[in-house]
């Protein structure tokens, strides 16, 4: 798992802790990706079963990776981006 796709799940398990939807719009933002790479991300995420990249939230076992990893979320590079690279 790259660290895009680990910072998704992440931001995503932060979000439905906080009973906040999730669009691509806004992990996008969050993220200081485009939507497009989100949508490919999520994609993959759904391709490993931790996503449900039509209703953008996590499966069960991505509740699990994203609650049991190290955050990455607060470790932004410097532009504010996280690369997108496998």
């Amino acid at each position: 798992m790259n660290r895009i796709q680990l910072a998704t799940l992440q931001l995503l398990y932060k979000l439905a802790r906080e009973d906040r939807p999730a669009d691509l719009s806004l992990l996008a933002a969050e993220l200081g990706q485009t939507c497009v790479v989100l949508d490919r991300v999520l994609g993959e995420l759904e391709k490993a079963g931790l996503a449900d990249a039509e209703r953008v939230r996590l499966t069960m076992a991505g509740l699990a990776v994203a609650a049991s990893s190290r955050s990455v979320l607060r470790s932004r590079p410097r532009h504010g981006r996280l690369s997108s690279v496998a």
